[in-house]
């Protein structure tokens, strides 16, 4: 209860102000803007610490309790917002960062490969050497303005050249707040060698097939034509030119004008 001078102040001066619980209210409202929300919070919850204050020291000229209860509400549930809403966009961050850094690793190897092109239209091939520093040393400068020894995670590349061909590669770290790790990045060029050719199908030998008129079937036993080896020759069948005496010989036929 107010006092009679509290009460005879407040009918003089009228109704009293409620601009505190009013601007405490609207800081809360825009607060809910993610970007906006830390400093309308903090504004929010300043007008209604001062409201509070004046309110209690002179309540007849001060009041708005209620906007200003509203107001501290809206700025909390708007800092909620904006602490998830960071986290999320925290996550992407750091996910786009990845993603950038292995596009840069793959630069790098581009770079390289540069230059051992350059080595090989020179030479006609490509050089023999291991090791990124020792690329560095053979190609810089002359076949490559700046020849890159660490990927984008400050991990060495990996170099392995020779005459018919090179093969590249960066082993990026796993990715943040994951167990996955990505497969090796791995660039490589010149002359593959041709696929190995299957091995000809094994020929299985087929069995001989017997019968009459089939493939293997053996001579009739007695047949002359053809005689066992092992027996030799067959007594029934003549001997070449035998027999042939013997046999008259026909008359040669009477032409015309014989006598």
């Amino acid at each position: 209860m107010l006092s009679r001078s509290a009460a005879r102040r407040y009918v003089d001066l009228g109704k009293p102000s409620e601009s505190l619980g009013v601007a405490a209210l609207a800081a809360g409202f825009v607060s809910l803007v993610p970007t906006l929300a830390p400093l309308a919070a903090t504004f929010a919850v300043a007008a209604a610490l001062l409201g509070t204050f004046l309110a209690g020291r002179a309540p007849e000229r001060y009041a708005g309790g209620r906007k200003m209860i509203f107001g501290l509400l809206l700025s909390t549930v708007g800092m909620g917002l904006f602490l998830v809403e960071a986290q999320v966009f925290w996550r992407w961050k750091v996910d786009q960062a990845y993603e950038a850094r292995l596009a840069v690793t793959r630069y790098r190897l581009s770079l390289v490969e540069d230059a051992l092109g350059r080595y090989r239209q020179e030479t006609g091939e490509y050089p023999s050497v291991t090791g990124i520093m020792a690329a560095k040393t053979l190609l810089e400068p002359k076949y490559g303005a700046l020849v890159p020894t660490l990927d984008a995670f400050d991990g060495a590349l990996s170099v392995d050249s020779r005459p018919e061909g090179f093969l590249l590669s960066a082993s990026p770290p796993p990715r943040p707040r994951t167990d996955w790790t990505p497969p090796p990045i791995v660039v490589q060029g010149g002359f593959q060698p041709a696929p190995t050719p299957p091995p000809p199908p094994e020929v299985i030998p087929e069995a001989p097939v017997g019968g009459e008129g089939g493939l293997g079937a053996q001579p009739p036993a007695g047949d002359g034509s053809h005689p066992n080896p092992a027996r030799g020759p067959d007594p029934t069948t003549p001997k070449p030119g035998a027999g042939t005496a013997s046999q008259p010989q026909p008359a040669p036929a009477a032409g015309p004008g014989a006598p």
